[in-house]
């Protein structure tokens, strides 16, 4: 994609730091994080760009030996700055150490991409790196960017007490996937008659990341249809990323983690189902790694709900969840090289399958609107009354049931649902309530088009 969507605010936190360390003639440490492929690199190339007449080094943290790290840094520094004076370093943290020295006599930035792994390259890095750092700080005038992607080691680096580097970040940027708005963005860019069901296929299969969703435009796969024909294929890097996204995320506990994922991948949502799944292990501390730590499923409970007992789980990665659906489950057919029984499994499958994004991404429409004090979904405790989406503000609860098929919403059954839930939540029976079916149709509307249609059920 030619065009750079959707990162204008990461963008001015990065230049309102770059500013403060010229401002105040002091070092800062910005990180930024986010899943592999949303774009860190992206946003931090096309930002330092716009810094004219401020060197910018770029460093990569290769898995490759200390020496032979140290070695290309120093080159890169070199080239950069254009000297070909390069001192003696034995540690990386030498390296940093160094640059803060240049930082003393010129303004520099440097971005230090997949920090995550300097531990494991050299296991006192982050200790040393404290040192130097508290140091030099106040002294130079570095604009230091660590950016990394394993969700689990950025967050162990830099927001736990006993490590050594906690506290010391000015600003941390958290880089997300593509909202439904942007999405509708890109798609009107290269496909402007676009339906409703393409914006909803491009978030099913993408979830919004940056990398699949440009591979998609690159190609003309504007269409579900045309996206499957993209997507199953020898060498497909939506065939191929699942693994490497799960392979560097659980360097540990890797089985069982990968065995919850795909049960619940599968519709196993409930706690105690899970546990069966794994026998004698403990689920729970699997569990809240998988949603807190690792940030790849997210726990839903009924809204107002007392306890967890009734929570579900999820997949938070629409990719993921389309990898564990289609990919995962289908080895053999990989295996053989069967791509055309993998897409025609896919486009069988397909609109099951996206019912559940059409659920999320309706309650992100809502929760963006910022108009509600609260959003939430309902199921009582036989799971007999399902309500898709609540939204309240001050004086008024609105219920939506969410179909693909409008023609399939009733509003007898859905106020059935509301009677249900107003029986054990009376509190809100003082709001003015209403009620409404959405469907693919009003994906593409905003909230108040939506809340305009509603019906008042009392």
């Amino acid at each position: 994609m030619k065009k750079y969507y959707d990162r204008e605010l990461e963008q001015k936190v990065l230049h309102e730091e770059s500013y403060l360390v010229s401002a105040t003639q002091t070092s800062r440490l910005v990180v930024i994080t986010g899943r592999r492929r949303v774009g860190k690199t992206e946003l931090i190339l096309r930002t330092m760009r716009d810094e004219q007449g401020i060197p910018f080094i770029y460093l990569f943290a290769s898995r490759i030996a200390p020496g032979a790290l140290i070695k290309d840094w120093l080159q890169t520094i070199a080239s950069v700055l254009g000297t070909s004076f390069a001192p003696q370093c034995e540690r990386l943290s030498q390296v940093i150490e160094y640059l803060l020295f240049l930082g003393k006599t010129q303004r520099i930035n440097v971005a230090i991409d997949e920090c995550q792994d300097l531990n494991m390259i050299e296991p006192s890095f982050w200790s040393e790196v404290q040192k130097v750092w508290d140091i030099n700080k106040r002294s130079s005038q570095v604009f230091l960017m660590m950016s990394g992607s394993i969700a689990s080691a950025m967050r162990n680096i830099f927001n736990e007490y006993s490590e050594p580097v906690y506290g010391r970040v000015d600003r941390f940027i958290q880089v997300r996937p593509f909202g439904i708005s942007v999405l509708e963005e890109i798609l009107n860019d290269y496909h402007p008659r676009f339906s409703p069901d393409d914006l909803l296929g491009l978030y099913s299969v993408t979830g919004g990341i940056p990398w699949f969703v440009e591979d998609l435009m690159d190609r003309g796969a504007t269409t579900i249809k045309k996206m499957a024909e993209s997507i199953f294929q020898s060498g497909s890097k939506f065939i191929m990323d699942g693994e490497i996204l799960l392979a560097n995320e659980f360097r540990s506990e890797g089985a069982v983690n990968r065995t919850l994922l795909q049960a619940i991948a599968s519709g196993v949502t409930k706690r105690e189902e899970l546990q069966n799944i794994v026998g004698e292990i403990s689920v729970s501390g699997a569990l809240s790694r998988l949603e807190k730590q690792y940030e790849l499923i997210t726990k839903e409970a009924p809204l107002f709900a007392k306890n967890e007992r009734k929570a579900r789980y999820f997949i938070a990665d629409r990719y993921l969840a389309f990898w564990f659906a289609f990919v995962q489950s289908k080895a053999s057919l990989i295996s053989q090289n069967n791509y055309d029984a993998l897409k025609m499994n896919f486009l069988e499958r397909y609109e099951t399958f996206s019912g559940r994004a059409l659920e999320q991404l309706f309650f992100e429409l809502f929760r963006t609107s910022k108009r509600f004090e609260t959003l939430g979904h309902w199921w009582d405790r036989r799971g007999q009354n399902e309500i898709d989406l609540i939204a309240m503000d001050g004086s008024s609860a609105y219920f939506f049931e969410i179909k693909r098929n409008c023609l399939k919403y009733s509003a007898h059954l859905l106020a059935n649902k509301v009677s249900a839930f107003l029986d054990q939540n009376p509190t809100v029976q003082n709001k003015q309530i209403f009620i409404k079916g959405l469907s693919l149709k009003d994906l593409q509307k905003d909230t108040e088009e939506i809340l305009n249609g509603s019906e008042k059920l009392f």
